[in-house]
C-alpha cells in the first residue's frame, strides 16, 4: 500500500485535525447558529465557521446498549489553557460538558440532562484529549443532543447539535471505530490506505463478517434550482469479501472506494467506511484543484479542460483569465480550495464533502450567516446587511445507502437568481460571499 505523503507542517499533528492548522486562513463571513422550539428562537452557535470560535471539539455517538449510549468528545490539547492553579500543582486543564438530550425539539420534550466535569494533565494526554458521557436512549427514536463543551479556565464555549439516531434500520453509531496503534476512538468514516482500525458493535454473536466494496462514488448534486429529482441508486457492489470476526480482528481499506461491513451476506448493509486517497480531505494536486470546478464551468469548458495534458498549466491558466491580475487570481484560488477543504470535513458522506447538496452550497456561496436545526432538518440563510434581504436553503435529513443518512437540498427554481449571480461573480474574477 502506498503511505500518505508526508508534509512538513503536519508533523507531529493528528491527520484529522488538519482544518485547526491551515496555513491560509479561510475568508468567511459571520456565521452563526440556531434552533426553534416550535416560534421560540433558542441560543445563537457558530457552526461551519472554525474562525468564530476558539475550541473545535468533534463528537461521535456510540449505542453500547439497549438503553444507553455514549457521547464522546474530542479536542486538540493546544486549543485548551493549562495552568497549575490546582492543589496537585500539575499543569490541568479542566473541560465541563453539558448536554440536554430532546426526544422531541419541537415539542419541547426533554429526555435527559446532565452537567460533567473532565480534568486532563498535559504529560498524560498528549496532542489530543479524549472523554465521554453516558446518555439514556431507547430504540426506535431520534434524538437531537444539545450539547455544550466549556475551557473552564479560558471561560471559552462551544454549543453543537448532534443527531443520536436509534430509528434506522441500519444505524452507523450501533459500531464504535477505534484507531491501531493507540485505541483511540475514531471521529471520521473515512481512512487512509496505511491506517489499521478495530470495529466494536454491542452484543456481536458472529464469526464472519463480510465486506463489499463499491467504487468511488464521484457524483455531482443537481443544481440547487433543478426541477429534476436527484437519482442516486445503489449499484451492486464492486466484489464482497468475508473475514473472520473479532473485537481484536484489524481491518484496512485497500483502493479508494466504499466499504460496507455487514453480517448479512444476501444485503449489503451495514457500517459504510470511505477511502478517499491519500491527500483528502485537502486539495494538493492538480487533479484535486481540477474536480471542483465544475461547479464554475459549462459542460463544454470542462470537457475541453480535461482533455488538456498538462492540468495543472490548464487549472492555473482557467483562475489567471478570471482573475485577470496574479494577485487576484492568488486570491481566488485560496478561497475557492479552502472553502473546498472544510466542505471535506464538514460534509463528507459517501460521496467526497464538497460533491454533497451541503458542500455544493457551502462552497459557491460560503458560510451561511443562521443555520436553524431540528432532528430531520437544517435550514441556511444567508442575509444581506445593506438590504436586509434573505437567501434559505432547505436540507432534509435523507437516506444514504452507503453511510446511513446525508441532508438533502430542497430544490426550488427561485434558488436560480442567486446560484447563478454567485457563480458569474466567481466568473468574473470576485470571491462570492453574502
Amino acid at each position: 500500500m502506498l503511505r500518505k505523503p508526508a508534509s512538513k507542517w503536519l508533523t507531529g499533528m493528528s491527520k484529522r485535525w488538519i482544518f485547526f492548522i491551515l496555513t491560509i486562513l479561510l475568508v468567511v463571513i459571520s456565521s452563526c447558529v440556531s434552533l426553534r422550539r416550535g416560534t421560540r428562537q433558542m441560543t445563537t452557535l457558530s457552526l461551519y465557521n472554525p474562525g468564530q470560535t476558539t475550541i473545535h471539539p468533534e463528537f461521535t455517538i456510540y449505542h453500547h446498549s439497549d438503553t444507553e449510549s455514549s457521547l464522546f468528545f474530542r479536542l486538540l490539547s493546544s486549543e485548551l489553557l493549562f495552568n497549575q492553579a490546582n492543589p496537585q500543582m500539575k499543569d490541568q486543564a479542566r473541560v465541563r460538558l453539558s448536554y440536554v438530550l430532546y426526544a422531541s425539539l419541537a415539542n419541547n420534550e426533554v429526555a435527559a440532562r446532565d452537567t460533567q466535569s473532565f480534568v486532563f494533565d498535559r504529560d498524560i494526554v498528549g496532542e489530543q484529549v479524549i472523554g465521554s458521557v453516558k446518555i439514556p436512549t431507547e430504540r426506535g427514536k431520534t434524538y437531537l443532543i444539545d450539547v455544550r463543551l466549556d475551557d473552564v479556565l479560558r471561560n471559552t464555549t462551544y454549543r453543537d447539535y448532534v443527531l443520536a439516531d436509534r430509528f434506522s434500520e441500519f444505524p452507523q453509531q450501533d459500531y464504535l471505530l477505534l484507531t491501531y496503534p493507540g485505541n483511540r476512538v475514531s471521529f471520521q468514516r473515512y481512512f487512509y490506505a496505511d491506517e489499521h482500525f478495530r470495529i466494536l458493535k454491542k452484543n456481536t454473536q458472529i464469526n464472519q463478517i463480510y465486506i463489499s466494496i463499491f467504487s468511488p462514488r464521484d457524483v455531482l448534486p443537481l443544481p440547487p434550482y433543478s426541477v429534476d429529482t436527484p437519482l442516486d441508486l445503489a449499484p451492486l457492489p464492486d466484489s464482497t469479501i468475508s473475514v473472520s470476526w473479532s473485537e481484536q480482528q484489524l481491518f484496512r481499506l485497500g483502493q479508494p472506494g466504499i466499504y460496507v461491513f455487514h453480517d448479512d451476506p444476501s444485503r449489503s448493509r451495514g457500517l459504510g467506511l470511505a477511502q478517499f486517497g491519500d491527500r483528502y480531505p485537502q486539495i494538493r494536486a492538480p487533479e484535486d484543484m481540477l474536480l471542483p470546478l465544475q461547479y464554475l464551468m459549462t459542460r463544454e469548458e470542462y470537457a475541453d479542460i480535461i482533455q488538456n495534458a498538462d492540468i495543472k498549466r490548464a487549472v492555473d491558466d482557467f483562475w489567471l483569465n478570471k482573475g485577470k491580475t496574479m494577485a487576484n487570481a492568488r486570491d481566488l484560488i485560496r478561497v475557492y480550495y479552502n472553502r473546498v477543504t472544510f466542505a471535506n470535513i464538514y460534509f463528507a458522506s459517501s460521496r467526497q464533502g464538497w460533491q454533497t447538496d451541503r458542500g455544493m452550497i457551502f462552497l459557491i456561496m460560503g458560510p451561511p450567516s443562521v443555520v436553524e436545526k431540528s432532528e430531520t432538518r437544517e435550514v441556511w440563510k444567508y442575509e444581506m446587511a445593506e438590504t436586509e434581504q434573505t437567501y434559505r436553503f432547505d436540507f432534509d435529513l435523507a437516506d444514504d445507502y452507503w453511510m446511513g443518512y446525508d441532508y438533502s437540498l430542497k430544490r426550488s427554481e427561485e434558488h436560480r437568481t442567486i446560484w447563478n449571480r454567485a457563480v458569474e461573480s466567481w466568473r468574473k474574477g470576485k470571491i462570492f460571499s453574502l
